[in-house]
Parts: structure tokens; C-alpha cells; sequence
């Protein structure tokens, strides 16, 4: 670190460090792309908030200080919560421009919105096999949470079914187990073909579990070609 940061007055130092903490959950998951100039530039716009609480406040030392770390920290969030979502529409509806300066959709898609989360996961691989997660709310409590969406592509998951190349389809009966704990699978991004998923909303939160089809479900047995089986189990007398 240079010496001459640790020289400037405290205040700065505050607003700096509060606005840096700041970029740093507005960003989280999203900031890869930032340059250098981006990273100071929004450091310094964050500490606004933490310089007015300073010069405005009528606080006594100690409390200023927490006042002012807590507002810079507070817009950050708020930033990432609805200041962006809102400046995207508000750019789009005077045609300014659609983009949101992520240079990903996959990133876009499930690091943006905290309030969209995937209800249902269909993984399909480059080797023909296709991993179903049927529903991510039951594993809601997991390790890792329902699943974990990596930037580079990667995804983890808690298979529940699986259909084979030659569309015979798997249940995953040992997914989830009482002594052992739940089975997540690792699926790198060069294994991954395309990954289709069922978004939830909290418009969707009375909906009951399982209440929308299963990805891959056939309407009809056989109708498809795809004939659910359940998964084989060496210990299993019945297979």
C-alpha cells in the first residue's frame, strides 16, 4: 500500500475505504470485466455518501464515523438492489440503450437479480446425457444452496433425474440422504451443451412444489421415446 494513502486525513481514508466496500457488494459477481479506472471511479462515487455524512451530520466522533461507513455501504446495496434495474428501464424507455454493460448473458441472468431464482434446472451435456434438478426449492437448505452457477459457465447441481442418449430416463432416488447428506454434482463449462431453466419469482411464491411440469417429462409414457426407470442400486434386491 502506498504510504502517502496512509497520510491523507482520516476522512478521506474513510470515504475511500467505505466506498471501495461499497463497489465491492454493488458489484458482487458482476465486476470481472471492471478496469483499474472503473474499480477508483465508482470507489470515489460511493464515498460521496460517506463524505456527506461527514460534513452534514451532527454526530459525535465514533458515531459519525459508524454513520458515515454505514450510508456508503447502504447505497452500495442499494445500487445493486434497485439503482441498476431501475437505470437500465429508465435508459431503454428513452432509447438511450438496452445494454446493462455486462458483457455475458450468462452472467446477466444469474448474477444480476437476487430476486429471480431457478426453480427447475435442465443441464444438457456434450456427451448426450441430459442432468435434471426437477426442483431447486427442496434443496433450498443444502450445502451451497440450490445450486451454484459458476462465471465461467461451470454449474453445480442436485441431480434428480437423468436421461441417457438413448432417452431412457433415470431417477435419482439417492439424491438426498438422511445420514450421508444430499449429492451435488460439478458439471464443468466445457461439458456444458445448453442449460435450460425455469425461473421463480416471488409472484410465484404461493405456487405449490412441483405444481409446473418436469423438464423432459413426456405427456404421454412412451410417447416421446423417453421412458422413465429408476436409477440402479447394487444393494437393491428388485434390480
Amino acid at each position: 500500500m502506498d504510504k502517502n494513502l496512509l497520510n491523507l486525513p482520516w476522512q478521506i481514508q474513510l470515504s475511500l475505504g467505505g466506498g471501495y466496500l461499497a463497489y465491492l457488494i454493488a458489484y458482487a459477481g458482476i465486476r470481472q470485466h471492471h478496469t483499474a479506472t472503473d474499480a477508483i471511479f465508482r470507489t470515489v462515487a460511493f464515498g460521496l455518501a460517506a463524505t456527506a455524512v461527514l460534513l452534514w451530520a451532527p454526530l459525535e466522533h465514533g458515531l459519525l464515523e459508524i454513520a458515515a461507513l454505514a450510508a456508503a455501504l447502504a447505497t452500495g446495496a442499494l445500487w445493486r438492489w434497485k439503482g441498476m434495474a431501475m437505470t437500465k428501464a429508465a435508459l431503454g424507455v428513452a432509447n438511450v440503450t438496452w445494454s446493462d454493460d455486462i458483457p455475458s448473458a450468462w452472467i446477466s441472468i444469474t448474477a444480476m437479480r437476487t430476486d429471480v431464482r431457478p426453480s427447475q434446472i435442465a443441464v444438457d451435456l456434450d456427451n448426450g446425457r441430459t442432468l435434471v434438478c426437477d426442483d431447486t426449492r427442496r434443496f433450498a437448505n443444502a450445502p451451497y444452496g440450490p445450486c451454484v452457477f459458476g462465471l465461467d459457465g461451470s454449474i453445480a447441481l442436485y441431480v434428480t433425474a437423468e436421461m441417457r442418449p438413448d432417452n431412457t430416463w433415470l431417477e435419482k432416488l439417492d439424491v438426498e440422504h438422511p445420514l450421508d447428506g444430499p449429492r451435488l454434482t460439478y458439471i464443468p463449462a466445457s461439458a456444458v451443451k445448453r442449460i435450460e431453466m425455469r425461473l421463480w419469482t416471488r409472484a410465484n411464491e404461493k405456487a405449490a412444489s412441483g405444481a409446473v411440469p418436469v423438464a423432459g417429462e413426456a405427456e404421454e409414457p412412451g410417447a416421446s421415446g423417453a421412458e422413465l426407470s429408476q436409477e440402479y442400486r447394487p444393494d437393491d434386491p428388485q434390480t
